[in-house]
């Protein structure tokens, strides 16, 4: 479109460099409006009037060429920083597909986990060791007395924890708890030293400092205490 109206404006000025002298128009055209006499009008325009419409042109025209050499280079500029942005984004995909796979795989770890049974069946011969080393238990069998501690108080004659029959519905505890309710004989100590509680017990104290305004003697705490545990 611009090099269409700069060769337009050229064929007007070489016109009316071409054209002689006729009579005056009364109106006054600015090329730099985009308003140019037509041909009629440019045929009775006066010798000044020429001259100067001429020379309106002319400027029109080298503002063109201005704007076109600038326009090239602003286009020049941007490719080059498209090129560069090209060049940056072409480097980061490694990074961006390490990460996509990482995600992926997080994903599919999230929906393992939260595919795992909440609750068991005793089967025949079942005994708590043997179900917590099942690997959609706990993979572990010396974690039998989470769901011991989890359903001791539920179930009738379930003070031993080798005693349990077949059917029984067992709650498989998957949460890391943010509290605790304190069951009898225990302690601070062995509340802390559970592996789903911090699997230490010296770091009694955290929950002592949690629940102050509850506990006034850490070393008496009462069943049924619902305790903090702080993470």
């Amino acid at each position: 479109m611009m090099t269409r109206l700069a060769i337009s404006l050229v064929l007007l000025v070489a016109l009316a460099l071409a054209t002689g002298c006729a009579p005056g128009v009364q109106r006054m055209a600015d090329p730099s409006a985009g308003d140019f006499y037509t041909e009629e009008e440019y045929q009775k325009l006066s010798k000044d009037q020429r001259e100067a419409y001429c020379g309106a042109l002319l400027a029109e025209y080298r503002a063109m060429e201005d704007c076109v050499t600038q326009t090239a280079a602003d286009l020049d500029k941007e490719s080059r920083a498209i090129g560069d942005l090209t060049g940056e984004l072409e480097s980061l995909n490694p990074r961006l597909m390490a990460l996509k796979s990482e995600v992926e795989g997080l994903e599919a770890e999230i929906a393992y986990f939260e595919g795992l049974p909440r609750v068991y069946t005793v089967k025949k011969g079942d005994f708590l060791y043997k179900i917590s080393e099942m690997e959609p238990i706990y993979a572990d069998p010396l974690k039998w007395k989470r769901i011991w501690r989890a359903n001791k108080d539920e179930i009738e004659g379930f003070n031993d924890p080798n005693l349990i029959y077949p059917d029984w519905q067992l709650t498989i505890p998957r949460d890391w708890p943010y509290s605790y309710t304190v069951k009898e004989g225990e302690s601070l100590w062995q509340i802390a030293r559970y592996w789903e509680v911090y699997g230490e017990g010296k770091l009694w104290s955290q929950i002592y400092e949690a629940n102050k305004e509850t506990i006034k003697d850490p070393n008496l705490i009462r069943p049924g205490w619902v305790l903090t545990i702080p993470r």
